[in-house]
Parts: C-alpha cells; structure tokens; sequence
C-alpha cells in the first residue's frame, strides 16, 4: 500500500504491493489535530498501508500516509504494487559462491546462535576487525532488544561478486510468517584467497572473514533495488524500542523521548483497529489473515526516513507523511492460489509533521496511527503485486478509503467536516478518486481530497449497508483485484454506476458547492 501523506493519514523476496505514503495534512488549522501537509511519495511496494507495491498517500488530512508499500525487491507503484514488480527484477546471479562453500553456512549457522545465546563476542567474530566488526557490534545490540519468534541467517548466492544472505526473521506478535533482509557480503576465505590482514591472519579459529556488510549492490556499486536494507538495527548505533500489546514501535536512542511520549497512543489506535477488524472482517481464508500486530519506526530525519528499507533511498515526497511497506513471506509456499504471500509490514513516520507537533497531537498521531495500520491489517490478504505498470493491484481509493475511513471511525462529525472543508475549490466530477485521473496527485489540495472522497465512499457504503459489508468488500478487492466490479455489487446490490452515481449525489448534498 502506499505510504502514509501529511496530514490526512494518511523484500530479497519480492515485494508485495506497497500502500502510498500517508499525506501530510493540508490545513495547518483544520481541523486542529492536523499538522501541516507534507507532500508525500508515490505508492511503494508496499508502503503506508500495507504488503503490496508501496503506494503514496495522499495529502488529505495527514498529508500523505502511504498504504502498500512493498520497497525492497521492486520498483515503486502507487497502491504498493509496483515495488513488488521491481522485485521481480532480480540481479542477475553469477552461480554459487565458490569462497568457502559450506564454511559459509557454518558462519550464518555461528550468527543465529550467538543471538539466541546473547553471545556479543561469538556474534562478531567472523567480521573483519575495524570498522565492519565495530558496526556489526552496534547491529547485535540492536537485534537483542526486538522480541523475535524467529532470526536466522542463510547464506545464498554470488551477486557480482558479493555473497548474498538471508536474515529470515518473524517479530513476535507482530508478522504472519518470516519475512527476510538481504544482505550483500564482502568475503575473503581461505579458500579463495588471502586474509584481510596478511599480518595478523584472519579472527582465531576462523578462516572465512567478511570485510563489508551492506545491502545488495549492481556491477555499478549501486544499491540492487532489493532486500529491504537497511531495517532499524542496521540504520541506528542504538536503538530505543518499545514493546505493547500487537505492537513493537522504536526510534533512534536520540529519539526516545519522542517516543515514550507516542507509543501507548500507537497502542491505543493499534487496539481500535483491531477491535473493528475482530468484529467486522470476514473468516480468514487458508494461511491468508489479517495482521494481528504491527511494526512501527519513528524518525524526524527525511534522509533516513527516506532511506529505511530502500537502500539507498527514495525520491523526496513532502506530501508524504508515513508509509507502511508489507514484505513477503520468506517461505511463499504457503500462498495457495496466488502469487504472493505477505508476512509482515513495516510502518515508518515522520514526526516532524503537525501530526505529531501541534497542540492537538494525540488526535494527530491517532490519526495517522490508525490510518497506516489499517493498511497493514489488510496487507497479508494481497495475493498479487500486479502489473510492472502499477495496475492489477486494488483500487487505489479502496486502498486509501479503507485506512481514511478506519483512522475516522467513531468521529462521523469530523469526517464530515473534513469533506466539506477540503473539497472546497476542488473541482468533482462525480467519479470514485482516481478512476479518471491520478490519486496521488502532486497537488496538495487535490490529493487531499481524494483521501477525503475515499474515505467517505467507504463510509457512504457502510452507512447504507453496514460496517460488515465494507470490510468483507476491502478483503475481497485484496485477494482478487480484477473482480472489482462484481465486489461492489456483493457490497452494495448494485451495478458499480449506480453505487457511484448515488455517492455522487451524497456527496454534492452533505458539499452544496459542489455541482
């Protein structure tokens, strides 16, 4: 899904759909609990929502909160589903590593114990002294405070010279299945070749030495588009993470008091979602369910928000709010029919925006809270990433109308508000947000207001014909996407022209100004 837009609210395997960023709200001043807008990037695979390619919020209330944003392995696409494309396009691998061959599985095989056993000293040991084993120290530091059900290394394959690993990892009470990063190695062994240090030899009862971690590179040195590096540990010298019912939320230690301040509100809107979802969604199908948790990053640098899960980053987006980021399975056998089988999502937001600094910031950060979580419930049932054109995935306004109307519910007075303030000056030509145009489009106002219409189309059905039929609609538009037309009908017993023209009407008597 898309990332998450200021205000409104707003994969080594291959991504799946990312949800647009969530936008950054429009109005400094309306409503309070607003921040200022901030533009926001373009869907991801997945972003602010949910698993599919990344998708971009729009500007509505949190300017841009993206959906389904699936970074790591994928381009960029609206709604998420273009990051799982990229994914798709793999570096091309060179065979299998011919430096070590099985010593190299023995090395992963050292990591994963030595972080079960809390080992600092058996964890470094095959890093080359210096700068890369000072900075792996940093990483094991970081990976001992996250709950985890499951972290393992792989070794893999040869990419341009570099050797590929797997860290399979499962958060607990937060991902579905293990979902992986993908590290590319710089390695020396003694079967290939001399020591790092021809002096001291290699580290004590070790032959094989890895002398630079970082993500995936092309033949050029240039970030692979894929992996979903760096995460949190690998960014931060320390981090400060804090862990809730259905949530683990962390920031840099720098970062902290930003955080102690915002983790029992993320609580607070991670339970609001859940609770609608327990009582509303449909029976899960297969290994296919909703998240029950979620993972969220908080970070006020945009160069670093930028960059987490994207290597070497992303195209600034200053309607861009936050963003959720759904990441494959590692293991997709379990997907059944589709292709596409979501483990986890990430939630990265900015905190600089008037969500989380104005007077009115518990509603701010609710807001947002509920809106990209929303997206990452939803992000386990995709089951496609769609097209390398960004299309095949679910509708961008079912997307972003699922999270706008979850962040709004229980608060039908301001939802009301809102779709009278912000369509003010925007032209409405009767049709669902971007069904004859962009959703996400670079015009703060109008992205605003497609947020805006999208999540009053969901609320518009819900009222007509309850809170049930809504979310069996979103869950259906996830698992099957070109059934579009017919989705609408189960939801509503009508044509999709007629669902839209009595929208229409709705929305031109609750705005008497629009025409």
């Amino acid at each position: 899904m898309p990332p998450y837009q200021q205000p409104p609210y707003q994969q080594q395997q291959q991504p799946p759909y990312q949800q647009a960023p969530y936008p950054q709200p429009p109005y400094q001043q309306f409503p309070p609990h607003f921040p200022q807008q901030q533009p926001q990037f373009p869907q991801q695979f997945p972003p602010y929502a949910a698993p599919q390619a990344g998708r971009r919020g729009g500007v509505g209330r949190g300017l841009a909160c993206a959906g389904v944003a699936l970074v790591v392995v994928a381009g960029v696409v609206a709604g998420g589903v273009g990051l799982l494309h990229a994914a798709r396009q793999r570096v091309p691998v060179r065979g299998p590593s011919a430096a070590g061959g099985g010593a190299w599985e023995k090395v992963t095989e050292g990591l994963t114990a030595a972080l079960a056993a809390k080992d600092e000293e058996a964890f470094v040991k095959p890093f080359a002294a210096g700068a890369t084993k000072e900075k792996q120290r940093l990483v094991f530091r970081n990976l001992v405070r996250i709950p985890w059900e499951t972290a393992r290394w792989e070794p893999g394959l040869t990419i341009d010279g570099q050797l590929t690993v797997d860290f399979v990892h499962q958060v607990k009470g937060v991902d579905n299945f293990p979902v992986t990063e993908q590290y590319g190695w710089k390695v020396l062994s003694a079967a290939s070749g001399p020591s790092p240090d021809p002096v001291a030899g290699p580290p004590p009862g070790i032959d094989e030495v890895v002398t630079e971690v970082g993500g995936v590179k092309d033949s050029q040195g240039k970030d692979a588009g894929f992996g979903y590096y760096p995460a949190p540990w690998d960014a931060y010298d320390e981090l400060a993470v804090r862990v809730r019912d259905h949530l683990v939320v962390m920031s840099d230690k720098g970062q902290a008091a930003e955080l102690d301040r915002d983790a029992d509100v993320l609580a607070r809107a991670a339970e609001d979602d859940l609770a609608a979802w327990r009582e509303y969604a449909p029976a899960p199908t297969g290994e296919r369910r909703g998240a029950s948790g979620f993972f969220v990053v908080l970070e006020k640098d945009r160069d670093v928000y930028n960059k987490l899960y994207r290597g070497d980053g992303k195209p600034d987006d200053s309607l861009e709010a936050g963003v959720n980021m759904p990441m494959p399975a590692a293991d997709g056998s379990k997907a059944g029919g589709g292709d596409l089988l979501v483990g986890g999502s990430r939630i990265v937001m900015d905190t600089t925006g008037s969500r989380f600094t104005g007077d009115q910031w518990r509603d701010g950060v609710t807001d947002i809270g509920r809106h990209e979580m929303a997206h990452a419930i939803v992000a386990p049932l995709l089951t496609t990433s769609g097209g390398f054109d960004g299309k095949g995935g679910p509708h961008d306004w079912v997307s972003e109308g699922f999270a706008e109307y979850m962040a709004l519910r229980g608060k039908d007075s301001l939802a009301r508000d809102e779709l009278d303030a912000y369509l003010r000056g925007i032209p409405f030509d009767g049709q669902l947000p971007g069904d004859s145009g962009e959703f996400y489009a670079d015009d703060a106002d109008r992205r605003t207001a497609n947020y805006t219409l999208a999540g009053d189309a969901l609320r518009f059905m819900a009222s007509k014909h309850g809170d049930a039929k809504v979310f069996a609609f979103v869950a259906a538009q996830y698992g099957q996407p070109g059934e579009y037309e017919q989705q609408v009908t189960a939801a509503t017993g009508q044509p999709l022209g007629q669902f839209r023209a009595a929208w229409a009407a709705h929305v031109r008597a609750a705005v008497p100004a629009r025409r």
